[in-house]
């Protein structure tokens, strides 16, 4: 999964969500609004050792 794949999944994903993917990123295995149920989605797709991601509680621009 590409850099800007990676952030339309998270702009286009609930606010203050988890997402998890498999461990090689290429494809998400679970989502939940809590970290327990994104991990729990993930293993009933046969995935043991996801890798989650946190959405944020909403998107603001960054200055730097």
């Amino acid at each position: 999964m590409s850099n800007t794949e990676r952030a339309q999944l998270l702009r286009e994903s609930k606010p203050n969500s988890w997402i998890a993917m498999a461990s090689d990123e290429s494809r998400v295995v679970g989502r939940g609004s809590t970290y327990a149920e994104a991990v729990e989605a993930a293993e009933r797709e046969g995935v043991e050792d996801p890798v989650l991601v946190k959405t944020p509680d909403e998107w603001l621009p960054l200055v730097l």
